[in-house]
């Protein structure tokens, strides 16, 4: 190779470097801004079975919840976007205590690393750790953040993949109510 071939492979190379680092930053540090309501073979069906001892120490079986709004969510300490997220469950949260509640669910991460990203974060709902992923493959989850609506009586109304806001799902909850009561 002479000199100027070696020039212009080093010019395409820091060029391509430049451009792959830029598209990792962007991925990296994305707003993850409104999850998209997306469709999934579960909506309009009963929601998994998820049933475990929380991090609080306190049994949990999704059955004994149905009667209110169960937003089950999918996050991992690693992710981003479910860091940004999450002061939104904590505002959902505490919009429904009396008529919801949250129910995370650590996915491809350990429980050392869920239990530090709660005790960093808050939240005082249920976590419950997904052994061998069983709960994963019922809700068809790829990678994090999830979420999945269920509305009184367990049935699932709306999944969300990215990052979602306290005010989406209320949007979905009105929505479901008003037409509720058209009925």
């Amino acid at each position: 190779m002479n000199v100027r071939s070696i020039h212009i492979v080093r010019v395409i190379s820091a060029t391509l470097g430049v451009v792959l680092l830029g598209f990792v930053l962007v991925l990296a540090t994305r707003d993850g801004g409104v999850g998209t309501q997306s469709s999934s073979p579960l909506i309009g069906e009963l929601v998994p079975h998820i049933e475990g001892i929380g991090f609080n120490g306190e049994s949990f079986d999704i059955d004994e919840v149905t009667s209110g709004w169960v937003l089950i969510n999918f996050f991992a300490s690693w992710c981003v976007p479910c860091v940004r997220e999450h002061p939104e469950l904590v505002e959902w949260s505490r919009r429904h205590r009396a008529d919801g509640v949250v129910v995370s669910v650590p996915f491809g991460d350990t429980e050392r690393d869920a239990r530090a990203f709660f005790a960093a974060h808050g939240g005082d709902w249920p976590v419950l750790v997904d052994n061998g992923s069983v709960w994963a493959v019922a809700f068809g989850v790829l990678r994090p953040p999830e979420s999945f609506l269920a509305a009184p009586g367990g049935i699932v109304v709306a999944k969300w993949q990215g990052q979602i806001t306290a005010d989406e799902v209320d949007h979905v909850v009105s929505k479901l109510q008003e037409r509720n009561a058209q009925s």
